[in-house]
């Protein structure tokens, strides 16, 4: 395997990646607005089941607290159900969103519907399904153990403080929460390893899930420095969607407490879906963007030694 992921590379590897999105960037667009479909309907699905009910209540002039608060518990039974739908068709649709940036990586034209490709084949429903349980359960392994000691140990800490009749002093809440914080960074570098997994299906068609993730995760074994920077040479894109979002939320606020009512609700509904359009715009290039990097750092890495690499260039974007 490649293990020289230099600086240079990266800058390779990324730039050949956003020329391709580049040239797919509707196609970009439309597999992330169909991708996210599905999630905003269960949203507003377990939006209606919980609140639904009591909001009617409300309206038709209910006003006794205890009954409004029982409906809204009565919908709390449907988050399981929720969360089992979300997970039943979450796996399946990275699949298949995976597969699209895989190809798209490789130079391949792929279209929107590689996304719903899994649903059509029991094989491959059955592969998205069972992948994705198996990255939930890997980040619960990772993730439990650091979250007990932290708790643990604020816990203790508070305790002590209270024997000796002081309060738990917040520089030791900030410290406290600084440690744990890297810590969950660290082991989401870890956990992002095994989403390589994708690419090992992509390829095999067949096999165990956790052997792909496993595998893949390997790749990357001595590789979590440069993995971390490899993310954090994004963050700029990051930043200026939430600078988007930041804009257009000023100005519908501004909209609202200076202009008239009707011009000021006006201004802050269409500053709203200009953020909105402009982030789904924005936000389909970047995710394309990281993926398909993303890929690309897996396959340099996985490559054997003496395979064709990318070359060096300086240049950034």
């Amino acid at each position: 395997m490649n293990t020289e992921f230099t600086a240079q590379v990266r800058k390779a590897v990324k730039r050949e990646c956003k020329a391709r999105v580049l040239e797919n960037w509707s196609r970009c667009i439309g597999i992330r607005v169909l991708y996210t479909v599905p999630f905003v309907l269960l949203a507003v699905i377990q939006y209606l089941a919980l609140f639904g009910r009591a909001f009617s209540m409300i309206v038709q002039g209910y006003t006794d607290e205890y009954r409004i608060g029982l409906a809204i518990m009565q919908g709390m039974n449907t988050v399981w159900v929720v969360l089992f739908l979300a997970l039943l068709i979450g796996g399946p649709l990275q699949y298949g969103i995976m597969q699209f940036y895989i190809r798209l990586r490789r130079g391949e034209k792929p279209s929107v519907s590689t996304l719903l490709a899994p649903f059509f084949s029991l094989h491959s429903l059955w592969t998205g399904i069972k992948m994705g349980c198996c990255l939930a359960f890997r980040a619960m392994l990772w993730m439990i153990g650091p979250t007990v000691i932290y708790t643990l140990a604020v816990m203790s800490a508070a305790l002590r403080a209270a024997v000796s009749g002081r309060l738990l002093s917040e520089e030791t809440l900030i410290l406290s929460g600084l440690i744990y914080g890297i810590v969950l960074v660290l082991i989401e570098i870890k956990l992002l390893t095994y989403h390589a997994g994708w690419v090992v299906l992509h390829d095999q068609g067949e096999g165990s899930v956790w052997d792909a993730s496993g595998n893949a995760s390997r790749v990357f074994s001595g590789q979590y420095g440069k993995l971390l920077v490899f993310q954090l040479s994004f963050f700029g894109w990051h930043i200026l969607r939430a600078g988007i979002w930041g804009l257009s939320l000023g100005i519908a606020a501004a909209g609202l407490n200076i202009l008239p009512f009707g011009t000021g609700m006006a201004v802050f509904v269409l500053a709203l879906v200009a953020a909105l359009c402009l982030d789904i715009v924005l936000g389909s290039f970047v995710t394309a963007y990281v993926n398909t990097s993303f890929v690309g750092m897996y396959e340099y890495l996985a490559a054997p030694v003496g395979a064709p690499r990318f070359p060096p260039e300086d240049s950034e974007l």
